[in-house]
């Protein structure tokens, strides 16, 4: 039916992230999507210069010597360092590997899924929108220099799933990555755990059963796409609704 890009989180690898996914990508290969997995381009490497105490505190985030990122937060410049290499990766990959029906991202993966949804289309301008996301764990850009990416609000169909155990991604972090998408195309699902991809029959009816609804949506005519009631019935509240 169609391919899907699948984004990585952060300290971990396209390879990485396929294992942890597996179930769900496992489960769209049923409904005919394949799931394409790159690595980020910027390799979180343990410095040979730190001391053990060092070593070990970087070993405690997740980062070895096979972790990788879309960027690196800067706190004290407050700037996403690298990001500008990740777009010109993306351009590279999209023009290489689409085109892709949508996006799925977890945590770190999830924020670019989101950014994606309103620049695919300029780092990548014969590529089409996509016609939907899911964000698992993600949050917005708290950066004002990315403030453009949001403004106007994220049109693109919007599938929020939260951890309500989650102590990586708070509830409020990801809500303010869903108030950027627009209130009538994003639905919020949330699983009974913590900072990871759920792979539940309820979690995967409930995420493979939105995108091949939102995908069948997106091929209606234009004057049948305006009957939104009914898009809305089926998904407005699962798993507690739109926040």
């Amino acid at each position: 039916m169609g391919k899907i890009l699948f984004l990585h989180g952060y300290t971990q690898s396209g390879a990485l992230f396929s294992k942890k996914s597996a179930a769900l990508r496992k489960a769209l290969l049923k409904l005919g999507f394949a799931a394409s997995y790159p690595t980020a381009p910027i390799k979180l490497a343990l410095p040979d210069s730190a001391d053990p105490e060092e070593r070990a505190e970087l070993e405690g985030q997740g980062i070895d010597d096979d972790s990788y990122g879309w960027w690196v937060k800067d706190e004290e410049k407050q700037e996403y360092v690298g990001l500008d290499k990740t777009w010109a990766f993306l351009a590279e990959y999209i023009k290489k590997e689409g085109p892709f029906d949508g996006a799925v991202g977890f945590s770190q993966g999830a924020a670019l899924a989101g950014m994606l949804c309103s620049q695919v289309t300029k780092i990548a301008p014969d590529h089409p929108p996509f016609k939907f996301a899911v964000m698992y764990s993600g949050f917005r850009s708290p950066l004002p220099q990315h403030n453009y990416i949001y403004n106007p609000l994220i049109s693109t169909p919007t599938l929020h799933v939260l951890g309500s155990l989650d102590t990586v991604v708070s509830e409020q972090r990801s809500k303010t990555l869903i108030d950027a998408c627009e209130k009538d195309k994003r639905v919020v699902y949330m699983h009974p755990g913590g900072h990871f991809v759920p792979s539940s029959r309820e979690a995967l009816n409930t995420v493979t059963g939105w995108i091949l609804t939102t995908v069948e949506a997106s091929k209606a005519p234009a004057d049948a796409a305006n009957d939104d009631d009914e898009w809305e019935s089926d998904f407005d509240n699962i798993g507690g609704g739109n926040l």
